[in-house]
């Protein structure tokens, strides 16, 4: 009878150890684990959210493993076990979310689509991308990551560390141009010139037949002295300004700032935003024409000129056509 009197609470201790132990069957359940949270409060959290049968089952892995819990969104489907729960957290396997820098995108538009995905909050991003101590990190001969952040689809978890993001996007840079940066080595252009040259090519044309004639005119207006006079210049000293409202007027092209190619001679002091494949090679690679000037045709294009006549002419013909 004593016998039987042991065995029947025994009989429960395993039942409910193995209970606990079972499997949740679940359909796409995603829990967000803060920062600075126990190990007690997250068993207790994800019993409660039903990604668990039991606490117990977690902290009881959690002994075992002593293993380091990583904060985070985390998604679970179809039939989890307590230990599947626990391996995601441990090696931090969060919830990612696909998002798309395009082309020509400079740092104050990644840091507004990471805010809009909720990667990370914009001005945490921007403290670190514009720091010329980031830069300095990697080895960078420049006043921010500008240029350097490789226009492309990723895919990040919520919360994800700036830095984090600016490394994954660096990284990106370096192994997508290894090729032409072995190029380069020929050119006598630093990689802060030549990625410079390519941010303006980026932001003057669409059009990858334009580009070569794009780079064209910016080495030909280098070689002779003459500034740039770029208009996206300008853009970018009114973002760093916080001035920017999406119209170009004729008297910012007056703004004291050392991005504005219209006052200053020379490039500007680093790239004006992150651009893609066709503009970094072109900028090694200009026409060989005598271009040096270019204005909007009204159809997406230019008209180039190697005079100054020639360029009013077709600066006329412009006009004409909007009017």
């Amino acid at each position: 009878m004593k016998i039987l009197k042991l065995i029947a609470p025994l009989g429960l201790v395993t039942a409910f150890f193995f209970y606990s132990f079972l499997p949740v069957s679940l359909e796409k359940k995603t829990v967000e684990i803060p920062y600075g949270m126990s190990s007690t409060d997250i068993a207790m959290y994800l019993y409660k959210e039903g990604v668990i049968r039991n606490p117990l089952s977690f902290l009881g892995i959690h002994m075992v493993k002593k293993g380091k819990l990583e904060a985070g969104e985390y998604e679970f489907d179809g039939l989890i076990f307590p230990w599947d729960v626990y391996r995601k957290i441990h090696y931090g396997l969060r919830k990612v979310y696909k998002i798309t820098v395009p082309e020509g995108s400079d740092i104050y538009d990644i840091a507004n689509i990471l805010e809009m995905h909720s990667i990370c909050k914009a001005k945490d991003f921007l403290e670190y991308a514009l720091s010329p101590k980031t830069a300095e990190r990697y080895g960078l001969n420049t006043f921010s990551m500008e240029g350097f952040l490789f226009p492309d689809t990723y895919f990040f978890s919520k919360n994800t560390h700036p830095l984090t993001v600016i490394s994954v996007m660096y990284r990106n840079f370096l192994k997508k141009t290894e090729s032409l940066r072995e190029e380069l080595k020929k050119s006598g252009m630093s990689l802060e010139e030549w990625v410079t040259i390519a941010s303006l090519i980026e932001k003057e044309t669409a059009l990858k037949e334009e580009k070569p004639l794009i780079s064209a005119v910016i080495r030909n207006r280098l070689k002779k002295g003459m500034r740039l006079q770029i208009d996206p210049t300008v853009i970018y000293a009114m973002k760093r300004k916080g001035i920017w409202d999406g119209k170009l007027l004729s008297k910012d092209l007056e703004i004291d700032d050392p991005y504005n190619t219209y006052l200053y001679f020379g490039l500007p002091p680093s790239p004006i935003c992150n651009p893609g494949m066709d503009s970094l090679e072109y900028a090694l690679y200009p026409a060989k024409v005598n271009y040096l000037y270019f204005v909007a045709n009204g159809n997406g294009g230019h008209r180039f000129s190697s005079t100054y006549l020639e360029h009013l002419a077709n600066v006329r013909a412009y006009r004409d056509g909007k009017r």
